[in-house]
């Protein structure tokens, strides 16, 4: 196996390349010429009798072989590099700070964080509450998980949750002579807003073919779980996604209208002109595993 494999600088300059999805900026990462690293990827692919990249004019992607083991180089290569870290700095800890909602990290994210405490015994990680986007170039945080749709601004992302968005409301407002049973009545319902630079009711009275100009009274409750129990508490209704399921599954919460606004979801995210350390490679490579 060692022969086939050759050097371990050829698996290197095959993670770069397929991180960076680029032969000229693997080059620059590593400090080398574009026809070496070319040259490096092919050997390595003659190795294994694999082909490793499609190559297009101006652009390389992976192929599913490359894909699979550009994963497993890429877990190794970073193994190997936080063993040398923890060996060269007395094993201090290594802290991570990573953006998130209160919403996202109680609704998804807290419950699975226990794998990757465990597998990373010597990281402090800060969960810091932001509901926008942040500057990275502050150095306040490594990562950030943001809701919406890319591209972001400033900084690179990977989707990581596609969520579309639906109306929701407690059962109750199904009732009586003004419950809702299409979407023109919510002309006479209260709508809960999220702020106005992110609201998505005027998308989806669109996508309803809705006269928004006709709605009634809304509340803007800029805290997603606020907002959430103000919607379980029969208060009015809201745009929610997936992450209100436990909600929908106990019968707190219905969908009235099956009309959805798609295309959004949640990303990571993290600076556009900076590599992520070895601890937020972690944490990032972990958290793709649970998708």
């Amino acid at each position: 196996m060692q022969k086939k494999i050759g050097s371990l600088n050829g698996l290197r300059i095959f993670e770069v390349a397929g991180r960076k999805m680029s032969f000229t900026r693997a080059a620059e990462e590593l400090h080398l010429t574009q026809g070496a690293v070319s040259y490096q990827i092919r050997e390595l692919e003659l190795r294994l009798g694999l082909k490793l990249f499609h190559r297009e004019i101006r652009k390389v992607t992976l192929t599913e072989a490359g894909e699979q083991l550009h994963k497993v180089t890429r877990r190794a290569l970073r193994a190997i590099d936080n063993e040398i870290h923890a060996l060269t700095t007395n094993q201090k800890p290594m802290t991570l700070t990573v953006a998130v909602s209160n919403y996202v990290a109680t609704k998804w994210l807290s419950y699975r964080l226990n794998g990757f405490l465990e597998a990373n015994p010597d990281t402090v990680l800060q969960l810091q509450h932001a509901v926008n986007t942040p500057d990275f170039e502050l150095g306040m945080y490594d990562l950030a998980i943001r809701w919406g749709k890319s591209p972001w601004k400033n900084a690179r992302s990977r989707e990581l949750l596609p969520m579309d968005m639906f109306p929701v409301c407690a059962p109750s407002l199904l009732q009586g002579s003004k419950g809702l049973r299409q979407p023109k009545d919510l002309y006479h319902a209260t709508l809960l807003r999220d702020q106005e630079n992110v609201d998505l009711w005027p998308a989806w009275f669109r996508k309803a073919e809705i006269f928004a100009e006709s709605i009634g009274i809304g509340r803007t409750i800029a805290d997603p779980v606020v907002r959430t129990q103000a919607a379980v508490d029969g208060q009015g209704v809201m745009l929610a996604d997936n992450l209100v399921a436990d909600e929908l599954s106990r019968g707190d919460l219905v969908i009235p209208f099956n009309i959805a606004l798609e295309g959004y979801g949640y990303h990571i995210l993290w600076a556009q002109d900076m590599e992520l350390s070895l601890v937020a490679t972690e944490f990032y490579d972990w958290i793709l595993t649970q998708l």
